[in-house]
């Protein structure tokens, strides 16, 4: 188990069983933590003092082309780091004291020595994590990925849904790349994009999930980021009736199906729409957009960014750490809430779904200040306005 202090107290990982936790101050003495400087004043949770989890693309290269891939892969960047530069950037995170680290792409399987990087990571001290489209995943490496804490494959749906967004269906080929994962022991989940034509193949993909021993499957919103910012995103977005039904039908099928299911913070507008108690959801630390402070991006050539969806700003991971309390560009998303438009300034749920996904908003109206116009309440107040 590993703990890092906060203001408030300090934060608790572990990897079996894996979890991460807040935690108050009281918590951390009994853990033998007998004072901090960070607690000096207020115990009211604010800006950390680093991430949790960066989302680290190894490479741009991916042979897949999705037409929705939100970092646009094809071939590797020119600039992009090298071995050393690459375990200088993940050691500094190491030293910040960033407990995951989830290594992508592009395919980050497609670089050489992504192996390499990997095991570096969880030689310093992070918590390694694969993201994978499943194509490099094969009998002769497959031990070899033990290293990770997790591998989640991308997988958008069943048997011909599966290939609705991607241009090429690859079901088959993640079929088995589960398999592989599953019988070598490592906890193996989907990452699935939900648009407006696969939602209703959420029921099949859970189904299937149970009859493979999948750990998870992390939902995560379709967003107008990369190859997807173009007509893909204005034809495929979820519905307002979609959005609405969205928290009943998967609170369902994950009960159904006995698959833990995850959303991304760009559902928590969705999930709050239904009013769930307040208390109950800060229990389970569930947060709306946390870019700049429990989460960043990180690209390839090291250009950081709020979250992998989101432009990138001007701070290299070399300077983060200098730069962690300072940024303006995370300041912005860290502040939204300050100057919050309606409905979400006079929303019960502000301080913990913080206007919802910054990159919908950001697109729409190319502005970020905005509110998340795909919120349900968002859209109920515009219609009421007009």
């Amino acid at each position: 188990m590993k703990y890092r202090e906060e203001n408030f107290g300090g934060i608790i990982s572990s990897e079996d069983p894996p979890f991460l936790a807040f935690v108050d101050r009281e918590y951390m003495k009994s853990v033998g933590v007998e004072d901090s400087k960070l607690w000096e004043g207020s115990d009211e949770i604010k800006v950390l003092s680093a991430p949790t989890e960066v989302h680290f693309s190894c490479t741009n290269k991916c042979s897949a082309g999705c037409p929705h891939c939100y970092m646009a892969s094809d071939e590797a960047e020119p600039d992009e780091l090298n071995t050393v530069e690459f375990k200088r950037g993940l050691k500094e995170l190491a030293d910040m004291g960033v407990f995951h680290v989830a290594l992508g792409g592009g395919e980050a399987l497609e670089r050489e020595d992504f192996l390499e990087l990997a095991a570096y990571a969880r030689e310093i001290g992070l918590i390694p994590n694969l993201t994978t489209n499943g194509i490099n995943v094969t009998k002769d490496n497959v031990s070899d990925l033990k290293v990770f804490g997790q591998a989640n494959l991308s997988l958008d749906g069943v048997g011909e849904i599966a290939g609705l967004f991607r241009g090429k269906n690859f079901f088959e080929i993640v079929d088995k790349a589960v398999d592989l994962l599953v019988e070598a022991g490592i906890p193996t989940g989907f990452n699935t994009v939900v648009g407006k034509d696969n939602f209703d193949g959420l029921d099949d993909l859970f189904k299937y999930a149970s009859e493979k021993g999948i750990n998870e499957i992390e939902i995560l919103r379709l967003k107008p980021s990369g190859r997807a910012a173009g007509e893909l995103f204005a034809q495929q977005k979820t519905t307002y009736e979609q959005n609405i039904k969205f928290l009943p039908m998967l609170e369902e099928i994950s009960s159904k199906y006995g698959i833990l299911a995850k959303i991304d913070c760009s559902f928590i507008p969705m999930m709050c729409y239904h009013k769930p108690p307040r208390e109950l959801l800060e229990s389970m630390c569930t947060y709306g957009c946390e870019a700049g402070n429990i989460l960043l991006g990180a690209k390839s050539n090291g250009k950081m960014s709020g979250c992998s969806f989101l432009p990138d700003i001007d701070l290299s991971i070399f300077d983060l750490k200098e730069e962690w309390e300072t940024n303006k560009d995370l300041q912005f998303y860290r502040n939204w809430t300050d100057n919050a438009p309606e409905p979400c300034k006079s929303c019960d749920y502000l301080y913990m779904c913080k206007g919802g996904c910054h990159a919908v908003s950001g697109h729409v109206f190319g502005d970020m200040q905005y509110a998340d116009p795909d919120c349900p309440w968002v859209v109920e107040h515009q219609n009421r306005n007009k």
